[in-house]
């Protein structure tokens, strides 16, 4: 059995740890003090949420995933599914019936298990002032359950057309509940200071802020060697170097290459870097549909500009040297072509530097030689 898993919440011994980090984190939610957790996408932020979690006592998770938010009516049913989901009792189930009663839910009980359920009206909108309400019935309930409170991907937040609105509503009502700690992670660096670094947001400094970075290559090349000693495979520090290089050490691309190596080679195995190409090769033939599907979506001066980006790396892009290796002639269609690359979500920029948000779509373009 593959032992590298990705794509998927990890933790206990498929999640490789944290230790300082892990218990300053755990410190932090015990004290019920409010946390901003950064860091890039598939770097491991939900996992290590949930690893404190399991590690603490008497806590409970009330995951809220609001990535892609486009209404307020979304974003609350997304708090209203996440607490359903929580809550699978008989008696606390219609209590949740009667607190939202004015949202004309249906609830259910499923014949063979016995599990109640709740349903909304998909008639009734929900607008800002059921924020309040939701938010309400949270605190009502923390002497019967200490929860820790996740919103993820909280810069989608910034999607809504009241944004503003919307974020001193919840700040308003969480500075109040000082026995819950509210998690609130990001991957998009920019717009998680615009939430809580800048003066004229109500959410400025309230919150402790966490980067999350890559894993110690030391630390992380011990743990993957491990899962290669689970199937009587050795591999060299030589081939993790260069699945840390073409990963860019995001700890959920690093895993998705193992596993493609590992399913490339066999029992007893001593693993070299020559199995790379064809462990990517696997990875492409997966992932292909997505490339020809952000194809569809650029043009010729976007695509060349990606091109570059990919050969040359994300530094000083509106350098001669670039603009002679992408074939771009003025600096200004370069900053163009960044701009739509980061709006279709294909690169982002982190201090000066743009990146590939699929590392995999980078050494494809190099691969098929763009």
């Amino acid at each position: 059995m593959n032992p590298f898993k990705y794509g998927q919440v990890v933790f206990d011994k498929d999640f490789c740890h944290r230790p300082g980090l892990e218990e300053k984190l755990k410190d932090l939610v015990a004290s019920g003090q409010n946390i901003l957790l950064e860091g890039e996408r598939r770097i491991g932020k939900t996992s290590l949420i949930y690893e404190i979690i399991r590690q603490s006592k008497n806590l409970h998770l009330l995951y809220i995933d609001i990535m892609e938010i486009k209404t307020v009516d979304d974003f609350c049913r997304r708090i209203i599914k996440a607490i359903i989901s929580m809550e699978q009792k008989a008696g606390v189930v219609e209590k949740i019936f009667k607190a939202m009663a004015h949202l004309k839910p249906t609830l259910t009980i499923d014949p063979l298990t016995g599990t109640p359920s709740l349903s909304l009206d998909a008639s009734v909108k929900l607008k800002p002032d059921s924020i309040e309400g939701l938010l309400d019935f949270i605190n009502s309930e923390r002497k019967r359950k200490k929860w820790v409170v996740v919103f993820d991907e909280f810069q989608d937040i910034l999607n809504l057309e009241d944004a503003s609105v919307i974020l001193a509503t919840l700040r308003s009502k969480i500075q109040f509940h000082t026995d819950i700690p509210y998690i609130f992670a990001g991957s998009v660096r920019n717009k998680m200071d615009e939430i809580f670094n800048h003066p004229d947001s109500p959410f400025f400094k309230s919150a402790i802020t966490f980067n999350l970075g890559e894993l110690d290559r030391a630390v992380f090349g011990e743990f993957l060697q491990e899962k290669f000693r689970q199937g009587k495979r050795t591999v060299t520090p030589q081939l993790l170097d260069k699945i840390f290089e073409i990963a860019q050490d995001v700890s959920g691309d690093v895993q998705q290459l193992c596993g493609a190596v590992w399913e490339g080679t066999s029992y007893g195995d001593n693993i070299t870097g020559d199995i790379i190409p064809a462990a990517l090769e696997v990875i492409y033939s997966r992932e292909l549909k997505g490339y020809e599907a952000a194809f569809a979506q650029l043009t010729g001066q976007q695509l060349r500009c990606l091109a570059g980006l990919a050969r040359v790396g994300g530094k000083n892009l509106l350098s001669a040297e670039f603009l002679k290796v992408s074939g771009i002639t003025q600096p200004s269609s370069v900053k163009k072509a960044l701009q739509r690359l980061e709006q279709l979500k294909i690169i982002y920029e982190y201090k000066k530097e743009y990146k590939f948000i699929n590392p995999f779509f980078r050494s494809w373009l190099i691969y098929k030689n763009f």
